[in-house]
C-alpha cells in the first residue's frame, strides 16, 4: 500500500514538477486550429478541454507507438535527406486522443469531416480539417507538372492503395493514420512493406516524396518499419525538420 501511495506522489511530481510545454507546443499551434495553448503540461484546446503534453514517463519502443503522450510524437526526428538515410519511426508515433481532437473522436465524426476530391480521375474522401485538402490538391498540382517532365512517374500515383479506412493496423489496437482521412497508399503494385521484406527496398520515385514533403506529408520509406506506398500528413513532423 505504502509503496502505491509512493508511485503515485513521484508520477505526480514528474508530470507536474519536471515535465513542461516546449517549443515543439508552438509547432503543434501553428500547423493546427484547434489547438489554442499550453499551461502547467496541459495542451488547451479552443473547445476549452485540455490533454496532458508530458506524462514524464521513460519509455521503450513498444510503449512509445502504443501508449505515446503527446510530446513523444518529436521522439524521432523526420529524416530530412534522402543521401544516407538514417531510417527511424518518425511519425508512427501517434497520440490518438490528439488525433481525435483534431479531425474527429470517432468514426462517425470524421466521416462528416471527410469530402470528395479528384486524385488523377479517381474519386478520394480526404479530411478537410487543418488543410489536409488544400495541402493534397497543392501535391497533385505539382506531382501534374512533374509528369510533364518525367511521364515515367505517372503509374506510381493511381490507381491508389487507399485513403480513409477506420481501422487499426494490422496486429495492433492502434488506429491507423487511415481513421482519420489524412493519409494515402499509392499503387500498391510498387509498394514495399516491411514484414514482407526482411531488407529495406523501394520503388517509389524520390521525386515523388519531394513533392509530398513540400507540402507537409512524411513518408513511411523512411520509416525503419518502412512503408513505401504510405504518406500522411504531419506538419508538426516536417516543420520540425
Amino acid at each position: 500500500m505504502k509503496e502505491n501511495i509512493l508511485y503515485c506522489i513521484l508520477m505526480f511530481l514528474a508530470i507536474n514538477l519536471y515535465a513542461r510545454c516546449d517549443k515543439n507546443v508552438d509547432i503543434l499551434i501553428k500547423k493546427y486550429k484547434d489547438i489554442k495553448g499550453c499551461r502547467k503540461n496541459y495542451i488547451i484546446f479552443t473547445d476549452g478541454s485540455t490533454l496532458i503534453y508530458d506524462d514524464g514517463k521513460k519509455k521503450n519502443f513498444d510503449k512509445l507507438l502504443n501508449n505515446p503522450d503527446i510530446e513523444d510524437i518529436f521522439y524521432y526526428k523526420y529524416p530530412k535527406n534522402f543521401k544516407n538515410l538514417n531510417r527511424n519511426d518518425a511519425g508512427r508515433i501517434r497520440n490518438e486522443q490528439l488525433f481525435k481532437k483534431i479531425y474527429g473522436k470517432n468514426k462517425n465524426t470524421v466521416y462528416k469531416n471527410l469530402v470528395t476530391i479528384n486524385w488523377f480521375g479517381e474519386k478520394i474522401k480526404i479530411n478537410k480539417l487543418n488543410d489536409v485538402v488544400i495541402k493534397l490538391k497543392n501535391v497533385e498540382k505539382k506531382l501534374k507538372n512533374l509528369i510533364r517532365k518525367k511521364s515515367d512517374i505517372e503509374k506510381f500515383l493511381f490507381p491508389l492503395g487507399g485513403t480513409f479506412n477506420w481501422r487499426y493496423i494490422s496486429g495492433t489496437k492502434r488506429l491507423s493514420a487511415h481513421s482519420f482521412g489524412i493519409a494515402i497508399d499509392l499503387n500498391t503494385k510498387y509498394a514495399n512493406y516491411w514484414k514482407w521484406s526482411k531488407n529495406y527496398k523501394n520503388k517509389i520515385p524520390l521525386e515523388i516524396v519531394k513533392v509530398f514533403e513540400s507540402e507537409g506529408f512524411i513518408w513511411g520509406g523512411k520509416w525503419k518499419h518502412f512503408d513505401t506506398m504510405h504518406f500522411e500528413y504531419r506538419p508538426e513532423l516536417i516543420k520540425k525538420n
